[in-house]
C-alpha cells in the first residue's frame, strides 16, 4: 500500500479548499438570484399599484374589489381618491353564453364635432348632485347640477358622454330612451340635433303601439332619423304608413328603414 506523500497531501486539501470556495460560491449566487427576483417582483407590484390612480381602465377579477371604496350608486374611490365608475364588459362564457367581466374607468368623454376629449370622471361629474334619470321605457341618460350624459353601451364595455349644450335643470328623457330634451334643444344620444326647431317639432313613434322607439322627428321644413336630416324629404307631407313594403312617404318619395329612400 502506497504512502501518501506530503505533496499529496497538500494536493488534496488544496483541492478541498477549491471545493468549499466553489461551494460558497455557488450559495452566494443562488441567495443573489433570489434577491434579484424578489426584487424585480416588488417593484412590478409597485409599478402597477401606483399607475392604477393614472389609468382610464383596468380589469379586475370581483377578488380584487377590495382595492376601491364604494361612494355612490356605480362609484367608487381608490387608495390614491382617484374617483371611478364601475362597469362590465361580456366575455365567452360555456357554449353560446356569455359572463360579464367588471371593470373600473376613471374617464368620461366630450365629443365635439369629431374630436374624442377624455376628461378625468373626478374633475367632470358632481358626485353629490348625481342621478340616473328614469323613464317608463328606460333610458340611458343621467345628470348632475352641471352636465347631463349619455352612456353608449355595447359588449365591450360602456362610455359615459357628456351630452354637450344640454340644460340639466330642465333635460328630461323622452319615451325612446336614446332622446331627450332640455327648454331649448332635442337630443339623440349625447347629439344634438340642430336645425330642428323645438316650438314647432313633431315627434313620429311607431306605428307599432307595443313599440315605444320614435322613428323620425320632424319640423316644418326638415326630417330627422337618429339625429341625422333625411334629405329631400319634404315635412309637411312626410309622415309614416303602415301596410305598404316602405315604412314612411311623403309627396314625392317613399321610405324603406332609416330614411333610405324605397326604390
Amino acid at each position: 500500500m502506497c504512502k501518501m506523500t506530503k505533496i499529496d497531501k497538500t494536493y488534496k486539501q488544496s483541492i478541498n479548499e477549491i471545493s468549499s470556495i466553489r461551494d460558497n460560491a455557488v450559495k452566494e449566487v443562488k441567495w443573489i438570484s433570489i434577491f434579484i427576483y424578489v426584487a424585480i417582483i416588488m417593484i412590478a407590484f409597485i409599478y402597477c399599484d401606483t399607475t392604477t390612480k393614472n389609468s382610464r381602465s383596468k380589469t379586475f377579477q370581483a377578488k380584487d374589489n377590495f382595492r376601491y371604496t364604494h361612494v355612490k350608486g356605480p362609484f367608487y374611490t381608490d387608495k390614491f381618491g382617484t374617483l371611478f365608475e364601475k362597469k362590465q364588459y361580456a366575455v365567452a362564457g360555456k357554449g353560446e353564453t356569455f359572463d360579464a367581466q367588471i371593470y373600473y374607468d376613471s374617464i368620461v368623454i366630450l365629443k365635439i364635432g369629431d374630436s374624442i376629449i377624455e376628461k378625468p370622471l373626478a374633475g367632470v361629474l358632481d358626485i353629490a348632485t348625481f342621478t340616473e334619470l328614469e323613464c317608463d321605457n328606460g333610458t340611458l341618460f343621467s345628470k348632475d347640477k352641471n352636465h347631463v350624459y349619455y352612456s353608449i353601451v355595447s359588449s365591450g364595455g360602456s362610455d359615459r358622454v357628456i351630452v354637450n349644450e344640454a340644460n340639466p335643470n330642465a333635460f328630461k328623457p323622452l319615451s325612446d330612451y336614446q332622446y331627450g330634451m332640455d327648454d331649448n334643444h332635442i337630443f339623440y344620444q349625447s347629439k344634438m340635433i340642430r336645425g330642428l326647431d323645438i316650438k314647432k317639432h313633431e315627434i313620429l313613434y311607431s306605428l307599432d303601439k307595443t313599440d315605444p322607439f320614435i322613428d323620425y322627428i320632424k319640423d316644418d321644413k326638415i326630417v330627422f332619423y337618429n339625429g341625422d336630416t333625411v334629405f329631400g324629404a319634404d315635412a309637411k307631407t312626410f309622415k309614416l304608413v303602415e301596410g305598404q313594403k316602405w315604412l314612411a312617404e311623403d309627396k314625392n318619395f317613399k321610405y324603406a328603414c332609416c330614411g333610405q329612400r324605397f326604390e
